[in-house]
């Protein structure tokens, strides 16, 4: 029988703690891999250079090799499938890390135009029982949409579905026992009006006859399913969850499961050893713990709901940032999934809690009645419970958590009824004086960070859109830069949001 161990979204997430929260928590690739079958074949779907605090420090500070490719090499990885963040750095950051994980680098869909990578459009692993198993595997197409085009300069990312067909065609020739489609990507992009680029094609995917399709990319955790005769699941993000595949001999039967970050089992030997020579953990604590500025009183989240109904003191700030850096007439801001404060002493790891993703600022030149189908989308997150009172939607939280999603607005006044029908929800825009709902197709600069000008999380209005300017400057960057040049950030000004259900207005007394 051979085995397959799986993992994707580590976000370079090595050790059992999310930098921000108390005490040990069951997560990080060092616990999960010591749970590893031997002999098992290691495949991960990619998402490792970007996303935590070890990985900015190491980028920041040009070290190398990086962390997580020492603990992957340690954990004996076969086979590496890049997710779209591992793009953020350019062609050389990436390369660096592919060439210190000493495995298999796979993706079909991805052209290496200077040939240095030694990308593989799949790759047939023989287990210590003989059980032949063709691997293949695909990043997102929205690659293309997201990246920096000077990232991109020398790779290019082709049509994931078409890579992955004409990969099985080749498997074929080499007669497997079982074919396995790694795809860093996800359901639910696909729909009938089919845009230029999809950045979610699990459907389409499934549907090729792979034995197995294990995708990753959503940070959603899906137990092992069939469909169209595929197994396919997800194993989450920060490595809290792994699966273990099982192909019994003669191509008869595949079993699979999730399984948790152990934190009360033994570490594997590699891995203690890894963890003794860490070379970055003294200085990513300290770079951690340093207090970068101070703020006016504590800025807080005081939770999702309460936050997106009576507004936030953080998205304020956040937005201010944005609308500094652009010149833009409003900006949109979202939080992260996890409510957060930071203040009065401010060390770079609130920061980093507070923005955790690599983003940068795109501005468009929109009309009144554009910026408005956006808004109506962020209206879209609450719904009325029994009662009549504000609840976050399901469709924020199910089959994802999508806090993230909801995005703040500053720069205008602005009004949502969610008693009434999804879509036509924003009752109030009003800018400088002038009502916007009644002069829809004035122009305004808007301001929005990298992945939401892509359009993606249902604000497609964007997508649609050509930006009139885009900024380079990362935003984590650009929000301590904020602190470093200030002895104290002072409290924004509250934002005019009402919010009103149709028996009552939630927050400050409206108009």
């Amino acid at each position: 029988m051979a085995v397959i161990c799986y993992t994707a979204d580590t976000h370079s997430y090595m050790y059992p703690t999310d930098y921000v929260s108390p005490g040990k928590l069951p997560m990080g690739y060092i616990r999960l891999s010591s749970s590893f079958d031997k002999d098992a074949i290691i495949i991960d779907g990619g998402d490792v250079l970007q996303g935590s605090p070890v990985v900015r420090y190491e980028i920041r500070n040009d070290i190398r090799p990086f962390f997580s490719s020492l603990c992957y090499r340690a954990a004996g990885i076969d086979v590496y499938v890049p997710g779209n963040h591992d793009f953020n750095f350019g062609y050389d950051v990436l390369k660096d890390f592919t060439s210190e994980l000493g495995c298999d680098f796979v993706c079909a869909n991805l052209v290496d135009l200077k040939g240095e990578l030694d990308v593989k459009p799949y790759v047939l692993k023989i287990a210590a029982d003989g059980v032949r198993v063709f691997i293949s595997g695909v990043v997102t197409d929205y690659v293309n949409v997201w990246e920096d085009e000077r990232n991109l300069r020398h790779l290019r990312v082709t049509d994931s579905v078409m890579a992955a067909e004409k990969a099985l065609a080749e498997a074929r020739k080499l007669n497997p026992d079982y074919t396995v489609l790694v795809y860093h990507g996800g359901f639910g992009s696909e729909s009938s009006s089919r845009p230029p680029l999809i950045e979610n094609r699990g459907g389409e995917l499934a549907a090729l006859g792979y034995d197995v399709l294990l995708q990753a990319h959503q940070h959603s955790v899906v137990e092992p399913h069939v469909v169209d005769k595929t197994l396919t699941m997800q194993v989450g993000a920060k490595a809290f969850k792994g699966a273990r595949i099982e192909l019994e001999p003669g191509g008869g039967s595949v079993h699979a499961c999730l399984f948790d970050a152990d934190l009360s089992s033994p570490l594997d030997p590699r891995m203690e050893a890894v963890v003794e020579n860490d070379p970055v953990f003294a200085g990513v604590r300290e770079y951690l713990s340093r207090v970068v500025g101070r703020t006016e009183g504590v800025f807080r989240d005081e939770g999702k709901l309460q936050s997106a109904v009576s507004g936030c003191v953080l998205a304020d700030f956040i937005n201010d940032v944005q609308l500094s850096l652009s010149g833009a007439d409003v900006s949109a801001a979202s939080l992260p999934n996890d409510a957060v404060s930071i203040g009065p002493d401010v060390t770079m790891s609130d920061l980093l809690a507070l923005y955790p993703f690599s983003n940068t600022i795109v501005m468009f030149r929109m009309k009144a009645s554009e910026l408005k189908e956006a808004m109506e989308r962020s209206a879209a997150y609450f719904s009325l419970d029994g009662n009549g009172n504000a609840t976050i939607s399901e469709s924020f939280t199910n089959p994802k958590v999508e806090h993230y999603n909801y995005d703040y607005y500053r720069g205008l006044s602005y009004s949502f009824d969610i008693s009434r029908p999804v879509g036509s929800r924003v009752v109030r825009m009003v800018f400088k004086g002038r009502d916007l709902l009644e002069d829809d197709g004035f122009v305004l600069n808007v301001c929005v960070n990298s992945y939401r000008a892509s359009g993606t999380g249902g604000y497609g209005i964007y997508g649609r859109l050509v930006p009139e300017k885009r900024f380079g400057e990362d935003v984590q960057d650009v929000i301590i830069n904020e602190f470093e040049k200030r002895d104290v950030v002072v409290r924004p000004e509250a934002t005019d949001f009402r919010l009103l259900t149709g028996k009552h207005v939630e927050g400050p007394d409206p108009f």
